[in-house]
Protein backbone atom coordinates (compact mmCIF):
# COMPACT_ATOMS: atom_id res chain seq x y z
CA UNK A 1 0.00 0.00 0.00
CA UNK A 2 3.09 2.59 0.96
CA UNK A 3 4.53 1.76 -2.84
CA UNK A 4 0.77 3.00 -4.16
CA UNK A 5 0.76 6.10 -2.09
CA UNK A 6 4.21 6.81 -3.37
CA UNK A 7 3.18 6.22 -7.04
CA UNK A 8 0.45 8.65 -6.24
CA UNK A 9 1.98 11.41 -4.52
CA UNK A 10 4.58 10.94 -7.20
CA UNK A 11 1.91 11.42 -10.03
CA UNK A 12 0.55 14.01 -8.33
CA UNK A 13 3.78 16.30 -7.86
CA UNK A 14 4.27 15.43 -11.38
CA UNK A 15 0.52 16.60 -12.43
CA UNK A 16 0.60 20.23 -10.62
CA UNK A 17 4.40 20.82 -11.32
CA UNK A 18 4.17 19.63 -15.21
CA UNK A 19 4.71 22.42 -17.98
CA UNK A 20 0.67 23.97 -19.66
CA UNK A 21 0.62 21.59 -22.09
CA UNK A 22 -2.42 18.66 -21.20
CA UNK A 23 0.11 15.71 -19.67
CA UNK A 24 -1.23 12.20 -19.92
CA UNK A 25 -1.33 10.01 -16.17
CA UNK A 26 -1.88 6.88 -15.79
CA UNK A 27 -4.02 4.83 -12.74
CA UNK A 28 -2.83 1.75 -11.85
CA UNK A 29 -6.39 0.49 -9.99
CA UNK A 30 -9.60 -0.54 -12.00
CA UNK A 31 -12.97 1.43 -11.20
CA UNK A 32 -15.75 -0.74 -10.98
CA UNK A 33 -19.37 -1.40 -9.65
CA UNK A 34 -20.39 0.39 -6.75
CA UNK A 35 -20.29 -2.82 -3.66
CA UNK A 36 -23.71 -2.21 -3.66
CA UNK A 37 -25.10 -2.14 -6.60
CA UNK A 38 -27.48 -4.85 -7.38
CA UNK A 39 -26.99 -7.16 -10.58
CA UNK A 40 -29.78 -7.32 -13.28
CA UNK A 41 -29.91 -10.99 -15.14
CA UNK A 42 -27.94 -9.68 -18.15
CA UNK A 43 -24.98 -11.38 -20.21
CA UNK A 44 -23.52 -7.64 -20.32
CA UNK A 45 -22.57 -5.17 -17.83
CA UNK A 46 -22.38 -0.86 -19.05
CA UNK A 47 -20.11 1.82 -18.59
CA UNK A 48 -20.62 5.50 -17.94
CA UNK A 49 -18.11 8.12 -17.86
CA UNK A 50 -18.18 11.72 -16.53
CA UNK A 51 -15.28 13.19 -17.94
CA UNK A 52 -13.96 16.28 -18.23
CA UNK A 53 -16.52 19.12 -19.48
CA UNK A 54 -16.34 20.52 -22.91
CA UNK A 55 -14.97 23.80 -23.12
CA UNK A 56 -17.62 26.51 -24.58
CA UNK A 57 -16.60 30.25 -26.31
CA UNK A 58 -18.27 32.95 -24.72
CA UNK A 59 -19.55 36.20 -25.92
CA UNK A 60 -16.86 38.86 -25.05
CA UNK A 61 -20.08 40.78 -23.69
CA UNK A 62 -21.06 38.39 -21.41
CA UNK A 63 -20.69 39.55 -17.49
CA UNK A 64 -20.22 35.72 -16.79
CA UNK A 65 -17.28 35.60 -19.21
CA UNK A 66 -15.90 38.50 -17.59
CA UNK A 67 -15.53 37.34 -14.36
CA UNK A 68 -14.53 33.45 -15.84
CA UNK A 69 -11.65 35.45 -17.70
CA UNK A 70 -10.53 37.38 -14.60
CA UNK A 71 -9.88 34.08 -12.15
CA UNK A 72 -9.24 31.57 -15.27
CA UNK A 73 -7.66 34.35 -17.65
CA UNK A 74 -9.37 32.11 -20.53
CA UNK A 75 -11.90 33.34 -22.82
CA UNK A 76 -14.21 29.93 -22.32
CA UNK A 77 -16.42 28.59 -19.65
CA UNK A 78 -17.13 24.97 -19.26
CA UNK A 79 -20.42 23.76 -20.78
CA UNK A 80 -22.58 21.09 -19.58
CA UNK A 81 -21.22 18.18 -22.05
CA UNK A 82 -18.69 15.40 -21.15
CA UNK A 83 -15.84 14.97 -23.28
CA UNK A 84 -15.59 12.23 -25.31
CA UNK A 85 -13.32 8.85 -24.85
CA UNK A 86 -11.67 5.62 -25.93
CA UNK A 87 -12.11 2.57 -24.55
CA UNK A 88 -8.84 0.62 -24.85
CA UNK A 89 -8.42 -3.19 -24.70
CA UNK A 90 -6.59 -4.13 -21.52
CA UNK A 91 -3.35 -4.69 -23.77
CA UNK A 92 -3.66 -0.78 -25.01
CA UNK A 93 -5.40 -1.56 -28.25
CA UNK A 94 -7.77 1.02 -29.33
CA UNK A 95 -11.65 -1.21 -29.01
CA UNK A 96 -13.83 1.86 -29.15
CA UNK A 97 -14.56 5.84 -29.15
CA UNK A 98 -17.31 7.46 -27.39
CA UNK A 99 -19.20 10.10 -28.79
CA UNK A 100 -20.21 11.75 -24.86
CA UNK A 101 -22.99 13.86 -25.16
CA UNK A 102 -26.16 14.25 -27.62
CA UNK A 103 -24.89 18.08 -28.03
CA UNK A 104 -23.39 20.79 -26.03
CA UNK A 105 -26.72 20.79 -24.15
CA UNK A 106 -26.57 17.27 -22.83
CA UNK A 107 -25.20 16.51 -19.14
CA UNK A 108 -25.63 13.03 -19.22
CA UNK A 109 -22.49 11.25 -20.14
CA UNK A 110 -23.90 7.98 -22.09
CA UNK A 111 -23.80 4.82 -20.85
CA UNK A 112 -22.54 2.04 -23.13
CA UNK A 113 -23.19 -2.13 -23.12
CA UNK A 114 -20.10 -3.82 -22.88
CA UNK A 115 -19.07 -7.66 -22.31
CA UNK A 116 -17.76 -8.10 -18.95
CA UNK A 117 -14.37 -7.91 -18.73
CA UNK A 118 -11.48 -5.50 -17.76
CA UNK A 119 -10.68 -2.72 -20.66
CA UNK A 120 -8.76 0.88 -19.91
CA UNK A 121 -10.47 4.38 -21.18
CA UNK A 122 -8.21 7.39 -21.80
CA UNK A 123 -10.21 10.17 -21.19
CA UNK A 124 -9.64 13.91 -19.91
CA UNK A 125 -9.73 14.13 -16.54
CA UNK A 126 -10.21 18.14 -14.55
CA UNK A 127 -8.48 18.87 -11.95
CA UNK A 128 -9.36 20.48 -8.36
CA UNK A 129 -8.34 24.41 -10.23
CA UNK A 130 -9.65 23.35 -13.67
CA UNK A 131 -6.65 21.58 -15.25
CA UNK A 132 -6.94 19.38 -17.69
CA UNK A 133 -5.18 15.88 -18.16
CA UNK A 134 -5.55 12.81 -20.19
CA UNK A 135 -5.76 9.77 -18.03
CA UNK A 136 -5.96 6.20 -18.56
CA UNK A 137 -7.28 4.50 -16.03
CA UNK A 138 -8.29 0.57 -15.72
CA UNK A 139 -12.14 -0.17 -15.76
CA UNK A 140 -14.17 -3.88 -14.86
CA UNK A 141 -17.08 -4.32 -16.09
CA UNK A 142 -19.28 -6.82 -14.59
CA UNK A 143 -22.68 -8.66 -16.19
CA UNK A 144 -25.76 -6.45 -15.16
CA UNK A 145 -23.77 -3.89 -13.31
CA UNK A 146 -23.10 -0.36 -14.27
CA UNK A 147 -19.21 0.86 -13.38
CA UNK A 148 -18.98 4.41 -13.40
CA UNK A 149 -15.99 6.65 -14.23
CA UNK A 150 -15.98 10.26 -12.63
CA UNK A 151 -12.78 12.61 -13.85
CA UNK A 152 -15.40 15.75 -13.98
CA UNK A 153 -14.61 17.20 -10.48
CA UNK A 154 -15.42 16.51 -6.60
CA UNK A 155 -17.26 13.03 -6.71
CA UNK A 156 -18.33 12.30 -3.26
CA UNK A 157 -19.79 8.55 -2.83
CA UNK A 158 -23.15 8.50 -1.15
CA UNK A 159 -22.86 5.74 1.04
CA UNK A 160 -19.77 5.22 3.56
CA UNK A 161 -16.62 3.93 2.43
CA UNK A 162 -12.89 3.51 3.68
CA UNK A 163 -9.77 4.74 0.80
CA UNK A 164 -9.34 0.69 0.37
CA UNK A 165 -12.61 0.84 -1.34
CA UNK A 166 -11.96 4.06 -3.77
CA UNK A 167 -9.87 4.52 -6.71
CA UNK A 168 -7.97 8.03 -6.90
CA UNK A 169 -6.64 10.06 -9.70
CA UNK A 170 -2.97 11.57 -9.16
CA UNK A 171 -4.34 14.74 -7.53
CA UNK A 172 -7.00 12.83 -4.66
CA UNK A 173 -9.95 13.11 -6.77
CA UNK A 174 -11.78 9.73 -6.21
CA UNK A 175 -12.91 8.00 -9.61
CA UNK A 176 -15.32 5.77 -8.50
CA UNK A 177 -15.12 2.38 -6.81
CA UNK A 178 -12.39 -0.10 -6.87
CA UNK A 179 -13.09 -2.77 -8.47
CA UNK A 180 -12.49 -6.11 -6.51
CA UNK A 181 -10.89 -9.03 -7.50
Amino acid sequence: MKCIDSIVALGAVLLLAGCASTRTVAVVEPVGPAPASSTKPMAQGSLQVYSAREKEPVAVGDMEWEWDYNLANSPFTYGLAHTDYAILTQAGESFRYVRNAHNSADPTPAVVTLLPGRYEIKAQAEGHSGELANVIIPVAVEPGKLTVVHLSGNWKPDQQFSNDDVVRLPDGQIAGWLARR
